[in-house]
């Protein structure tokens, strides 16, 4: 079975300018359950990304978000395979990835969102101990991830 990205992402990403406090960030973060922004500058241009995990290192919240952000992001096409998302997050080590098309970012993938990918597939077959991960994982894919 091969998954699209636009079936798994969360669209109506949220993001939050690089001027801004860590504080609000935090907030922003709380109020909408998410645990990564999107970072943009003052003409709405990507810049960087945020985690839950980079903001409880800092003790300062008072700090400006351009500071303590990931300026380096990862970003994958609507129409790619969630295979593809995978190897991105694998590789790099990291929790999402920006989900681009033409030039705007138009969702986000994140573990959560392939774990519950994960969780329907399991509930979608009628003997869930019967699954192998060589299903999930073929060496080719593996291999290619160790060798990065």
């Amino acid at each position: 079975m091969n998954y699209s990205i636009g079936t798994v992402m969360t669209a109506n990403v949220i993001s939050i300018s690089e001027d801004r406090d860590i504080h609000m960030a935090e907030s922003l973060m709380k109020v909408n359950n998410i645990r990564h922004l999107p970072i943009v500058n003052s003409n709405h241009e990507l810049t960087g990304i945020l985690s839950a995990r980079d903001i409880a290192k800092v003790k300062d919240k008072d700090k400006r978000i351009k500071s303590i952000m990931t300026s380096s992001v990862q970003i994958v096409k609507m129409t790619d395979d969630v295979k593809h998302a995978i190897e991105v997050m694998l590789k790099n080590k990291i929790c999402s990835v920006l989900v681009g098309q033409n030039e705007d970012i138009v969702g986000i993938v994140t573990t959560d969102d392939l774990l519950r990918l994960l969780a329907r597939i399991i509930e979608n077959r009628e003997n869930p101990e019967n699954i192998s991960m060589s299903s999930f994982f073929d060496e080719s894919w593996s291999s290619r991830l160790s060798e990065g």
